[in-house]
């Protein structure tokens, strides 16, 4: 049996282990609706010939005691005892294992013989409920039966009681049973199970090396995809995939074939052209938006079982095949919302939400950067949840690109986010301590594709737009987002959110000044300055 971790690392052995799992469920309902089936039929048919037997030869017997002649209770025994054992002899080549005549509980007379078996351990079977049916139909003259558990020398096998009302001359009624047991038919029950288990196992070892094979055949395209992702990533443009038939893969294939023949032809189109960034946004948006949507949503269809990939090379490549589908995603994430809000196309989607949380969770997802700078990132936030009505990815998004702005700058030293509330306010300042920018550079901060320093590189990515969008970000929520900055003593980055959005998530409204400053308590007095940026937010009455 795989271990955990292997089975976490193999989509294979998941899939295997499905099958598995699913086809023993099959086959124990299999199991259990054909054993049932059979068992009733064979239990329906048996029966009534048991019935019919026991009837005849309860007819025989009170015949026989019907013409007996006998005057005298030992006659009469004698003559019980003859009919008894004759029945026993008689009966078991009909599967009659004991014959039993007991004293009906309702007979009065005083001539009196006593009980009769020709096996003694049957005595135990006949129960009250029987005899009381057979005394409520005495009049009708019908046998009577119930399924027992019949011990033999063999063991326990299910077996029937059939028990009938006769009448002895002198000593009155008497209660006629007959054990029947049913080992021949249990023994065809047991064929059967034994039949479906067999077949049903050979189905089952069929199932799970069908379904191995066939998930290794899915993985092998994942792994070629990832690798061209990869090298189309790494800046080979040429980069294809072969497609084969029309299924889920094949999709995947002829939509990366789609976008990478795009983003080739589109590249190649600017470089000879030069043309300017705004022209680069509307062509990227427009002819890369329906492959990259198609790619994404073939990819989507098996990353929905990325839960069952424990083979380590399987879950690798569909990780990278996913990250570099989002690098690419990314590369007009930015160029695509600046081209949306500047058509003003957007729209928010309102929803009640931490910023704690939502802060807490940039930080993981950027926790690989913070560690490669060597920066130490100190969050002062209040113990309870900070709540407001926002539109949670713009939020994110904003954070994001503060905090990664603040990593860039930083150059290792520490970074402080400081999260605060009001009654109809909600602020987050993220502060570094490195370079720092002066106050020319902090009045163009938020301009699109502005770069304080030209030659300095980006570490992180990013296209000159983040502090743009995540500006119109908080604009669109009511909000504000400010900068404040010193050569040498680091930057600092103030946005402020209404708690509530306004009707059909309009902008919202807080009352000025907010519960932070962009200027941190540390700064010098000289540098106490800052730039606001964004439309200032109406004020209201407390």
């Amino acid at each position: 049996m795989p271990s955990l971790s292997a089975i976490r690392r193999s989509l294979a052995t998941r899939m295997a282990l499905f099958a598995m799992a699913a086809g023993i469920v099959l086959i124990v309902i299999l199991l259990v609706v054909v054993t049932a089936r059979i068992r009733d039929d064979v239990f329906e048919d048996r029966r009534e010939v048991i019935l019919a037997d026991a009837r005849l030869r309860a007819a025989t017997a009170q015949a026989a005691f019907d013409t007996s002649g006998a005057t005298t209770a030992d006659q009469v025994a004698a003559a019980a005892q003859a009919q008894v054992s004759s029945i026993g002899e008689s009966c078991a080549g009909a599967g009659c294992v004991g014959v039993i005549l007991k004293r009906s509980g309702t007979e009065t007379t005083t001539n009196v013989i006593n009980d009769l078996t020709t096996d003694a351990r049957l005595t135990d079977l006949v129960s009250d409920r029987l005899t009381e049916s057979i005394a409520q139909g005495a009049n009708e003259h019908r046998p009577y039966f119930q399924s027992v558990s019949v011990d033999s020398d063999n063991g326990t096998s299910p077996g029937i009681i059939v028990g009938q009302r006769v009448s002895l001359p002198l000593a009155g009624d008497y209660d006629l049973f007959l054990v029947y047991t049913l080992a021949p038919e249990q023994n065809v029950i047991d064929l059967a199970s034994r039949a479906v288990v067999i077949a049903g196992s050979g189905f089952l070892l069929m199932l799970i090396l069908g379904i191995w094979a066939m998930t290794w055949r899915v993985l092998i395209p994942i792994r070629r995809t990832s690798l061209a992702s990869q090298r189309l990533a790494g800046g080979r443009l040429s980069e294809r995939l072969p497609v084969h038939g029309e299924d889920e893969i094949a999709t995947l294939s002829r939509s990366f074939n789609e976008m990478a023949a795009s983003l080739e032809a589109q590249i190649e189109a600017w470089e000879k052209l030069s043309k300017i960034e705004r022209l680069f946004v509307s062509d990227v948006s427009h002819e890369l938006r329906t492959p990259l949507a198609s790619i994404r949503l073939a990819s989507e269809q098996i990353w929905e079982a990325r839960e069952e990939i424990e083979d380590p090379f399987a879950a690798r490549s569909l990780e990278i095949l996913m990250r570099e589908i989002d690098r690419f995603e990314s590369m007009l994430t930015d160029l695509l919302e600046i081209s949306r809000i500047d058509s003003g196309r957007v729209q928010l989607r309102a929803e009640e939400a931490d910023i704690v949380a939502l802060t807490l969770g940039v930080l993981d997802l950027v926790a690989v950067h913070i560690e490669a700078k060597g920066s130490q990132v100190v969050l002062d936030a209040p113990a309870t949840p900070v709540v407001a009505e926002v539109d949670s990815t713009r939020v994110e998004r904003i954070l994001r690109n503060l905090i990664v702005n603040a990593l860039e700058h930083a150059e290792g030293s520490r970074i402080d986010i400081a999260i605060a509330e009001s009654d109809d306010a909600v602020a987050v300042r993220v502060r570094d301590h490195g370079v720092g920018m002066s106050p020319d550079v902090v009045k163009q901060v938020f301009d699109r594709f502005y770069r304080a320093d030209p030659s300095r590189k980006r570490t992180l990515g990013g296209t000159g737009l983040g502090l743009s969008i995540s500006l119109e970000d908080a604009t669109l929520h009511g909000g504000t987002l400010v900068a404040w900055g010193w050569p040498q003593e680091g930057a600092s980055f103030l946005l402020t959110l209404p708690r509530r959005l306004g009707p059909d998530a309009t902008p919202g409204t807080f009352t000025r000044p907010g519960p932070l400053g962009v200027v941190p308590e540390d700064a010098p007095a000289v540098a106490r300055v800052a730039v606001r940026r964004g439309p200032e937010p109406k004020a209201t009455t407390a």
